[in-house]
């Protein structure tokens, strides 16, 4: 297991992290993200699409749609698990099946079903470190 740690301390600092992560991808990942509300989740995965050229202006938090998809080569799915917290959602909702897929994945609220992280999985845990400080942990 590796870990590597990152101070970012504004939301553009997180995006560039977020986009520079991206491109050391291979494709096919499963990416985990948990932290507090607040801690940038979403903003990581707007770093992230851009890394791929793709438009950020997309990216929203997808709580209430439960996914999101941006582009197509790859395809980069924006699932957020907050509201998810039974096995049966996972199938109902189709997350089941993005997740054993051969597409980007991007998870918000990994958490809340762990049992169910893909693997391989690359965990990626998001913190408040002051009033815009941020500590992104990267885990794989």
């Amino acid at each position: 297991m590796s870990i590597s740690t990152y101070i970012s301390h504004s939301e553009q600092e997180t995006r560039q992290f977020a986009s520079d992560f991206a491109k050391k991808l291979k494709g096919g990942e499963k990416i985990c993200l948990v932290g507090p509300l607040g801690a940038g989740k979403t903003t990581f995965v707007r770093g992230f699409v851009e890394a791929f050229n793709y438009s950020s202006a997309d990216v929203q938090s997808p709580t209430f749609t439960l996914v999101r998809e941006y582009g197509s080569s790859p395809k980069i799915h924006h699932v957020d698990l907050y509201r998810l917290n039974k096995e049966e959602d996972i199938f109902e909702a189709g997350i089941y099946e993005i997740l054993t897929g051969n597409d980007l994945v991007i998870l918000e609220w990994a958490d809340n079903l762990k049992q169910y992280y893909p693997h391989p999985s690359v965990r990626v845990e998001m913190d408040h470190r002051g009033e815009s400080q941020r500590e992104i942990r990267i885990i794989s």
